[in-house]
């Protein structure tokens, strides 16, 4: 039973008894989506090269009846929906990774307000402030614990096995985006909590925070502003050293994050995470990066390319676990809306692998 499922050796993810290196996408409304539009952007992402894709596993809502919602408040309860237009959703992107054997890492509450998130708990909550609430409110802990526990003890109504025993599913991510400006100790109190809840509830799969790789550490001679100055509350290498989290996640945005000019700082990004998955001794996974066309410094297709092609050889070169592309959109009219500056559509637009990897010679 244990082989059918993505497990950590040292560095590396390993899947029955082979190292499993990560090279995937995100595609994050496949739970929100019709059948045949899920079935079609998992199929491109299989015709990509992907192994794996992550996909959001929460969907929060003011109140039932606006379409998809997983929780929302009705009478001032918080409500989970288990039906058609609710988690039964998540059981069909589920049971279509199993078959076509991909997996699928599950981030359970977003930190931004898109589809709801952490500032919508303080809204059911009636906690008016900032989003550090939800990690210091013991009513928001306690509902967040209800939610994980609702989630991670359910039977799937297509396959009958329980979430912690689907082997599609590679990990779970208490968040995405995970920040807590200002107070690290008190972000690390919750991981810790909810750590400790997930795996009591689930011995099967690997869990991760779901950060975006933020350091708290002021000795990189290369390393200022929020990347590297703990502004965000997060600590990447103090999160690696907790028990129950398996792996690290890190992000890269260079256009977004004011490197726009200085591309080829990712190689970097990716050696820094690299280094401090070797001193934990845990995997770490470029698990969202991309590029906006249409400026002097990415200005089409073919430069954005031969950067991510340097990113991921400098992932393969510092044999981490893997990365994933943000992100893959569909082209269905209910997946359309979708869609951001870095969406790709086809696999010809990319790959997901380093040009020499593929055997066609570097750029």
């Amino acid at each position: 039973m244990a082989e059918q499922f993505v497990s950590r050796n040292q560095t590396k993810f390993s899947l029955a008894g082979q190292d499993f290196p990560v090279a995937g996408v995100n595609c994050y409304f496949l739970a929100y989506c019709a059948d045949l539009s899920r079935r079609a952007a998992m199929n491109t992402a299989k015709q990509m090269g992907a192994n794996a894709i992550r996909t959001w596993a929460f969907q929060d809502a003011a109140a039932a009846g606006g379409g998809v919602a997983f929780q929302y408040l009705d009478n001032g309860v918080i409500k989970i929906d288990d039906g058609p237009n609710g988690l039964q959703r998540l059981d069909a992107v589920i049971q279509t990774a199993e078959q076509l054997g991909l997996k699928l890492i599950l981030p359970l509450v977003n930190h931004w307000k898109d589809f709801g998130g952490m500032p919508m708990y303080l809204n059911w909550l009636g906690l008016a402030g900032d989003v550090k609430l939800f990690y210091e409110s013991l009513e928001a802990r306690r509902a967040y614990r209800n939610w994980l526990q609702h989630v991670l003890t359910r039977r799937n109504t297509l396959t009958g096995r329980l979430y912690s025993e689907e082997p599609s599913i590679m990990a779970w991510e208490l968040t995405n985006e995970a920040r807590c400006d200002g107070n690290r100790d008190l972000l690390l109190d919750w991981v810790q909590e909810m750590a400790t809840f997930v795996k009591q509830l689930d011995g099967n799969h690997l869990l991760s925070l779901g950060d975006e790789g933020f350091f708290n550490q002021h000795y990189f001679a290369h390393g200022k502003g929020q990347l590297y100055d703990g502004q965000h509350g997060t600590d990447f290498a103090e999160i690696l050293h907790i028990k129950e989290i398996d792996f690290g996640g890190y992000h890269f945005y260079a256009q977004d994050w004011g490197y726009e000019k200085h591309l080829e700082f990712g190689e970097q990004w990716v050696k820094d995470h690299a280094d401090a998955g070797r001193r934990a001794g845990k995997p770490v996974l470029m698990e969202e990066y991309g590029l906006k066309i249409g400026d002097a410094v990415v200005p089409d297709a073919a430069t954005r390319n031969s950067w991510f092609n340097r990113w991921l050889t400098a992932v393969r070169d510092t044999d981490t676990a893997g990365s994933l592309l943000w992100m893959l959109g569909g082209t269905e009219p209910d997946t359309i809306v979708f869609k951001d500056d870095y969406v790709v559509y086809r696999p010809d637009e990319t790959s997901l692998f380093p040009d020499e990897a593929r055997g066609v010679g570097t750029t």
